[in-house]
């Protein structure tokens, strides 16, 4: 009796991430342009050298998730949420957003652990770490492309979808890029399966 339970749980795992793979197929397919369009981004030296200076203060994970918490837990005014922006890259990611806002909704990087390095519009956390977007793309080091799943914005009254992509160095992910890409009506139908 428990070895059938087992099987049963074992094969219902597995199918659960042929679903998702296969899912992610079916989006990187009608989402290449604007995946190459992030993977390009990605690859500017300026995400590399900042995500580098970040990884470098070797600030440990229990130290994030306490900044995490402090982050949820304030407003704007909190000087960690303020340096996502106010840092050089901060500015280069709010240049995007304010000078392709028809395209994007967000943008925002993150270290090898799946800490903000910079953000705009700032982010509802602070660590990512947890969370698909960062453990898909970041793929313990190896990099991957992620695709979240369409969501609507009701503060821009559109469709998006949050595309991830690891920031690479030598070979290795040392952290990750995600944008939210804004997307039509049928685009978000077909991500969507309807």
């Amino acid at each position: 009796m428990n070895a059938s339970i087992i099987i049963t749980f074992v094969l219902g795992l597995t199918l659960s991430f042929i679903t998702m793979a296969e899912n992610q197929d079916q989006k990187h397919k009608l989402l290449i342009a604007q995946i190459t369009g992030v993977q390009q981004l990605a690859k500017q030296s300026r995400f590399i050298q900042a995500v580098k200076k970040q990884n470098e203060r070797g600030t440990s994970l229990s130290q994030i998730k306490k900044l995490d918490q402090e982050w949820i837990n304030s407003d704007d005014s909190y000087p960690l949420k303020k340096s996502m922006t106010a840092s050089p890259i901060g500015k280069f990611l709010m240049n995007i957003i304010q000078n392709n806002g028809d395209k994007y909704n967000e943008i925002f990087l993150t270290d090898a652990q799946g800490a903000n390095v910079a953000a705009h519009p700032i982010t509802s956390d602070y660590w990512q770490g947890d969370e698909d977007k960062f453990v898909q793309a970041f793929m313990n080091g190896q990099g991957d492309v992620y695709i979240g799943n369409i969501e609507f914005d009701e503060s821009t009254q559109t469709n998006a979808v949050q595309i991830s992509v690891p920031i690479m160095y030598n070979n290795q992910a040392i952290g990750v890029l995600v944008m939210g890409v804004k997307v039509d009506h049928i685009l978000a139908d077909k991500l969507s399966g309807k």
